[in-house]
């Protein structure tokens, strides 16, 4: 039996990777197996012709093994030697010794032309007549008419204009009074009344302050040396803290020893003594010291040969009335600071509001905090400031509102307002509106001299373009020369047609050339 290669389709093949694989392999016969369990593909011819085509090209032997009998008629039709199974092939190879040829379809020849073509027929000669010169004539005469109409046509509806005008352009600026009512309920613009809603919050401040007031401090102990006198015949040990003073006669100043000493019989010996109490009442003068407190009173006498010293006074620094009056305006400016600003930012929590510039109000009494009393020592007082502080906060849509209006007022004649921007100043120091209290808005307004567009394309119509920017000049007040290109570049005149001309008013800007300047300030 001749050597065959089996070649079994898998789910995941199709007409395309069963091709490749058979470009890829040897000569020797080959037997591809479809089996039953493919489920996709393999219905149509085309997918076992394929697979002809190219076993022919690359002179493959092949056959296929199918289990479906309905796939296997397709493969049939198609003209591929088909096999039940795998042992028809073998018994069929083994007698034969090659595959069947592949039977190929029969294929219908094209037609030169469809059958429902008619019989071509031989082309008739023309036979041209001279027209007469009467009717040469007419046709010249309409066509000159048709020629006509359409250039008539052209330059009503084919050119077109683009103009651009920069108007003449003014700035002006006003401040404006804007009075704030906490219960209206809806701007009033002709009085310039604006709502207003009371916003508050705690805030607090630390500070502190060097203090200014002088007071005196007694600062050192005094200290010195006394002599002890034993009254027994035996010797006596002072104990170190031995408390000794000067006479009950005077204002008594007590001293301590500070180290111990032992006095031989009826001897004397010297001891260090300091002062219990700072001050220069400790500064006495020679032989003040003389009692002795406690039992060695009873066995010892004490005097002080020299002089005890070493206390002494000095100017300190002390908290004085002003110290705490100041501390306490200071803290105030820095909480109204933060107020403002803390206020501001919780106006601002709802968009559109915004806290003028107006004198806050202290709601509840102050919570102060010194960390002094008058008269303490000490080089700094420090003071915490807590206040509740409110304000009026105002729609910014309200106040620019009213803002606008003053502006438009006050438009000079003949020309339109093209842009404002506002500036929120100080709360006014005296009622100068109805309401709570008045803040000033200055309004910067940027006007332009008005254009009217259709008069301005009408006056145009059909000019050239340099005579119609000396009527467009002369007509209306303009920053700069027009603009004009008319399309075709080559037509000589604007387009006849209004709506082929279209106008363009360019405001220009604050810096454009040709804007005058106007900086009236009418006084609030």
């Amino acid at each position: 039996m001749p050597a065959v290669r089996t070649l079994t389709v898998e789910p995941t093949d199709d007409r395309y990777t069963i091709r490749e694989t058979l470009r890829r392999l040897d000569g020797d016969p080959t037997l591809i197996i479809l089996p039953w369990d493919v489920e996709k593909g393999w219905n149509h011819p085309l997918d076992f012709e394929l697979q002809i085509r190219t076993a022919d090209h690359h002179r493959r032997e092949i056959a296929w093994v199918i289990e479906d009998p309905v796939r296997r008629a397709v493969a049939r039709d198609a003209g591929m030697p088909v096999f039940k199974s795998e042992t028809a092939a073998s018994d069929y190879l083994d007698a034969k010794g090659h595959f069947p040829e592949p039977k190929r379809p029969a294929r219908p020849q094209q037609p030169n032309q469809p059958w429902w073509a008619p019989d071509p027929e031989k082309p008739k000669r023309r036979v041209l007549r001279k027209q007469p010169p009467w009717l040469i004539a007419i046709e010249s005469v309409v066509l000159l008419l048709v020629m006509g109409a359409v250039a008539v046509a052209f330059a009503l509806a084919v050119p077109s204009a683009s103009v651009t005008l920069r108007p003449r352009g003014v700035t002006y600026t006003r401040t404006i009074p804007i009075a704030v009512d906490a219960m209206a309920e809806e701007p009033d613009l002709q009085r310039g009344v604006v709502p207003s809603t009371r916003i508050g919050e705690t805030f607090t401040a630390n500070v502190q302050v060097a203090t200014t007031g002088q007071g005196y401090s007694f600062s050192g102990l005094a200290s010195g040396t006394v002599l002890f006198t034993n009254l027994l015949g035996q010797a006596y040990t002072v104990p170190a803290g031995t408390i000794v003073r000067t006479s009950s006669g005077s204002y008594p100043v007590r001293y301590e020893t500070v180290q111990e000493v032992s006095v031989p019989p009826f001897g004397q010996a010297q001891a260090q003594v300091q002062a219990l109490n700072e001050g220069p009442q400790g500064n006495v003068a020679a032989y003040q010291i003389n009692r002795v407190e406690g039992v060695a009173g009873f066995a010892v006498r004490v005097t002080n040969p020299q002089p005890i010293t070493g206390a002494e006074s000095q100017t300190v620094a002390i908290v004085s009335s002003e110290d705490r009056a100041r501390a306490q305006r200071i803290a105030t400016e820095q909480v109204m600071g933060k107020a403002f600003n803390g206020l501001q930012t919780l106006a601002a929590q709802e968009p559109g509001r915004f806290l003028p510039n107006q004198t806050l109000v202290v709601q509840a009494t102050p919570r102060i905090a010194y960390t002094h009393l008058v008269g303490e020592r000490t080089d700094t007082l420090g003071l915490t400031l807590e206040l509740l502080i409110t304000g009026e906060a105002v729609n910014i849509s309200d106040a620019q509102a009213v803002a606008f209006r003053a502006l438009v007022t006050q438009l000079p004649a003949g020309y339109t307002l093209s842009d404002a921007w506002f500036e929120y100043g100080e709360a006014a120091e005296e009622d100068i509106a109805p309401g709570d209290f008045s803040f000033f808005v200055t309004g910067h307004a940027y006007a332009t001299a008005k254009i009217d567009e259709t008069q301005a394309v009408e006056s145009i119509l059909g000019e050239s373009p340099s005579a119609a920017e000396e009527i467009l000049a002369e007509r209306y007040p303009l920053a700069e020369p027009p603009e004009i290109t008319v399309t075709p570049s080559w037509f000589p005149t604007l387009p006849f047609i209004p709506l082929r001309v279209q106008v363009e008013v360019n405001q220009g800007s604050m810096n454009a050339p040709g804007m005058a300047q106007s900086q009236n300030e009418p006084s609030p």
